[in-house]
């Protein structure tokens, strides 16, 4: 039978097709190797569980927002719940089948807000602050998403909304996220190709236990969607004001006073002193700068990741490839490339590193040819076509002219990770890449960005009465726990715990993945990460045995509460 291509863009369904005799055979022999591998695979798996036994022992009890250990329902994360509840809170709200994160119901008139950024995280806080009664000054460097010129600058990516993204946008109200939704393209599975006859199937639908699949959508589109709502729901209100290519030249987080350059010709500005700066501004932020000048002891490590980013806007998936999956393709030469389907087309990452060459004749190229040289040397659209063709034989057939155009009419991009050691100092406080960049190597990034602007706008209104200073620390206290546990886990072990624990961990994932298809074993933390809202401090917690100790929730709170008294 033919294969008929197909448009991930339209497509949301196939018709199921009975398996080919290999897949009949590889079937059949599946439940032998089980048997075979039984005992090693279930002492790899039953590590995970024993390690975080071990290192529970002892340890003081803490408490967490969230200790849901199963995947929640929708209906669950539409109820009403809270980041950072009590053990007693919690419980009840879990009788009550509640989510942990709930709408907030008192006011904040009182407070004038400037937010610098306005990516997911920053507009989501908006949304929060103006349903709690706020005034909201937001300002964004780049143009309008919505605009022709400011769709993809710095946007270009998807990005991968799972239970924790969509949670946090469910606490303004489900109308948000279903506003949300036409943009993106649902779907839970994940497949690795190691070489072009090689599909392994890292995560399914069946992961997500009847969870809604995540929604994978353009940066540009969801910001886009929320800033359509915001105006609707907000802007004849005479509360929010919304700058689009301006620079934050300066922010005085001791006076909340911001000093702006607008970029289309306006001027420079000083704005009126804020109650609270929000620091939404990615990983070169200023507000970040902002809080390391007004706090004695304030530390932030920023280290770049190997590697080059850029990405390319496919119309459909690849033929050889499933059109309703994400796929991991490792290519020749060190590079790799990483495929989403979206509402509009294919999102492609391409990433390489300058010591690993390509032929920049192509796969015709011969010896005596140009010499190799790496992907982000080259600078004709033809000469990239045929260098990904050739790095990447399953994505070929959507490689064209245009593709190589887009290649080489972006900038640069790389990665780097951030972590700091508190989130706010004095008026000024950090959320998102800001405060905690994983590079994007756990896809949690943006859910996790989402997650600190739910928890901001619940410590700034439960602790109305107390005053700003101890809300923040309130959410420095919650998050920053959370922030280095994610960088952790999606690093991997470190070299400091040696070769073996980190092989050890290696082997334990490749197990956990493949018994958790017959619910056994623990799965993969991206699973975990993706359909369960367990908090990554206790995923972290749970895996010392591989990755070293990792700091009480009591040790967190008093170094954070040490930074905010110095900074007084």
């Amino acid at each position: 039978a033919v294969r008929k291509p197909r448009s991930c863009a339209y497509a949301r369904s196939a018709a199921a097709m009975p398996p080919s005799p290999s897949e009949q055979r590889r079937r059949r022999s599946a439940p032998r190797l089980l048997l075979g591998l039984a005992p090693a695979l279930l002492c790899a798996a039953l590590l995970p569980k024993l390690s975080g036994l071990f290192a529970s022992i002892d340890r003081a009890p803490r408490e967490t927002f969230c200790s849901l250990r199963s995947p929640c329902s929708s209906a669950q994360v539409r109820s009403a719940g809270r980041i950072g509840a009590s053990a007693a809170a919690l419980a009840g709200a879990q009788r009550r089948a509640a989510s942990p994160l709930r709408l907030s119901a008192k006011s904040l008139a009182d407070l004038e807000v400037v937010i610098v950024g306005a990516g997911p995280s920053g507009l989501l806080l908006a949304h929060k602050l103006l349903d709690a009664g706020a005034r909201v000054e937001l300002l964004e460097g780049r143009a309008d998403p919505r605009s022709l010129d400011g769709g993809t600058e710095g946007r270009a990516y998807a990005l991968g909304l799972g239970i924790r993204g969509r949670s946090a946008i469910r606490t303004v109200d489900d109308a948000l996220w279903e506003a949300i939704k036409p943009s993106g393209f649902g779907s839970e599975r994940f497949q690795l190709h190691p070489t072009p006859t090689l599909k392994i199937e890292l995560r399914s639908p069946d992961d997500g236990k009847g969870l809604e699949p995540s929604l994978l959508i353009y940066q540009s589109d969801l910001c886009g969607a929320l800033l359509t709502e915001l105006e609707a729901r907000h802007a004849a209100g005479g509360r929010l004001k919304i700058a689009f290519k301006v620079r934050v030249e300066s922010v005085d987080a001791r006076t909340g006073i911001v000093v702006v350059q607008d970029t289309g010709g306006g001027g420079r500005r000083e704005l009126a002193p804020a109650g609270l700066v929000a620091g939404c501004d990615g990983v070169n932020s200023i507000v970040r700068d902002a809080v390391q000048k007004a706090c004695e002891g304030f530390s932030v490590t920023k280290a770049p990741l190997p590697g080059n980013l850029k990405v390319i806007r496919f119309a459909k998936m690849p033929e050889a490839l499933d059109f309703d999956a994400v796929h991991a393709i490792p290519g020749s030469g060190g590079n790799s490339i990483f495929l989403e389907p979206t509402a509009r087309g294919v999102c492609a990452l391409i990433t390489w590193r300058d010591a690993a060459p390509v032929a920049a004749g192509g796969a015709g190229a011969k010896e005596g040819d140009a010499a190799p040289v790496s992907l982000g040397d080259l600078t004709d659209a033809e000469a990239v076509r045929d260098a990904l063709a050739k790095a990447f034989p399953l994505v070929a057939d959507v490689v064209d002219l245009d593709a190589g155009r887009q290649f080489l009419g972006q900038n640069l991009t790389r990665a780097a990770t951030i972590r700091c050691n508190t989130y706010h100092s004095a008026r000024a406080v950090l959320l998102g890449d800001a405060a905690h960049s994983s590079g994007g190597a756990s896809g949690q990034g943006c859910n996790a960005a989402l997650m600190d602007a739910v928890a901001l706008v619940d410590c700034l209104v439960d602790g109305a009465n107390e005053g700003v200073d101890a809300a923040l620390l309130a959410y420095s206290q919650q998050r920053v726990p959370e922030g280095h546990a994610l960088l952790d886990l999606s690093l991997g072990p470190s070299d400091e715990v040696g070769a073996f624990k980190k092989a050890l961990f290696g082997l334990s994932t490749l197990v956990g993945n493949v018994l958790s298809r017959f619910g056994l074993g623990t799965p993969p933390i991206q699973t975990l990460a993706t359909t369960t809202l367990t908090p990554f401090a206790e995923m972290r917690r749970e895996r010392e045995f591989f990755f070293g100790e990792f700091p009480t929730e009591a040790e967190f709170k008093k170094e954070v509460a040490v930074l905010a008294a110095a900074s007084k």
